[in-house]
């Protein structure tokens, strides 16, 4: 049989490959039934170090994703397809059962898009079909994230503006598009996905909803620095949270890590205002929780000081 990890070498043929993704895909759909729905989603924020957190969790013998990439984009860019055909994607109830039975505990299915963090329509799509699941979220310095988000954009060549043009023309980029995002249910905004620097980096709205549709104890908020710095502590907080046994693992490489410039004093003073007011309803909403709160208004003070 053809392991998934051998379609990935180059002496298989393409055609077989494509053989067996059909088939894979195929057995998915006739068994859909019998497979079970996510219990956890990451949603977010994207550039916030949520691939890195997948694929620690996954390293858990009691934690499963989908059959084929960590996002399956159902709640976002799919939500045209079957309730089947995402239940497609998920192990079997037997192998969950199974599990239980030879560890004690329950096992966590998940999946994860940093979209489903940032379009408004997608937290009650996901507690409509999973109202149980729980939601996990990690945070980037605000003003970091949007330039990094921005250099991945460039990198996939959907942008072309420099950081400082493409933040001014945001505004006018996405205006009308939550919207028609909100009256459509079909509609995919493309700007509103690749050019919402600033918007997707003030998060307390975005907290807020998650936590007004889930409840304060389905959802937990995680520090993108702290993972960086301590990921065992991190991923550890993130195991607990989903009720299950800590994961033995010695090794965190960071993944889909780009180089960067620090943020320079002039971007810093042109675009930082931009997120206080998000970020002081965000320390309020999960206090103590993030670190890069602290440091702004430490640097804050500092400035005030001078």
């Amino acid at each position: 049989m053809i392991g998934r990890k051998a379609l990935g070498r180059s002496r298989v043929p393409q055609p077989v490959r494509d053989v067996y993704q059909w088939a894979n895909r195929s057995q998915g759909r006739l068994d859909a039934s019998r497979r079970v729905l996510p219990n956890f989603y990451v949603a977010g924020t994207q550039r916030g170090g949520t691939t890195s957190l997948f694929i620690y969790l996954l390293r858990h013998e009691l934690v499963f994703g989908p059959r084929r990439a960590k996002a399956v984009h159902y709640f976002d860019t799919s939500y045209h397809r079957s309730v089947d055909w995402y239940r497609a994607q998920f192990p079997r109830q037997s192998t969950m059962d199974r599990l239980r039975q030879e560890h004690g505990a329950n096992a966590a299915v998940g999946e994860g898009a940093p979209y489903y963090m940032y379009n408004p329509t997608i937290a009650p799509r996901i507690a409509a079909l999973t109202p149980e699941a729980r939601v996990i979220m990690v945070l980037r310095e605000p003003l970091e994230r949007a330039l990094s988000h921005h250099n991945h954009e460039c990198t996939r060549g959907f942008e072309h503006l420099g950081a400082a043009e493409a933040f001014d023309a945001e505004p006018e980029r996405l205006a009308g598009e939550r919207a028609r995002l909100e009256a459509d249910q079909k509609y995919i905004s493309h700007n509103d996905i690749h050019f919402s620097y600033i918007s997707r980096s003030r998060y307390a709205d975005q907290v807020a909803q998650y936590l007004d549709v889930f409840g304060r104890d389905q959802v937990l908020v995680l520090d993108s620095a702290r993972l960086h710095e301590d990921p065992a502590a991190t991923v550890r907080e993130a195991t607990d949270f989903l009720g299950l046994p800590p994961l033995e693992q010695q090794e965190y490489p960071r993944y889909n890590q780009r180089a960067h410039d620090p943020v320079s004093p002039e971007m810093r003073e042109r675009f930082g205002p931009l997120f206080e007011e998000s970020n002081a309803k965000l320390a309020a909403l999960v206090p103590g929780r993030l670190s890069w709160l602290e440091a702004g208004r430490n640097r804050d003070d500092l400035s005030e000081v001078r």
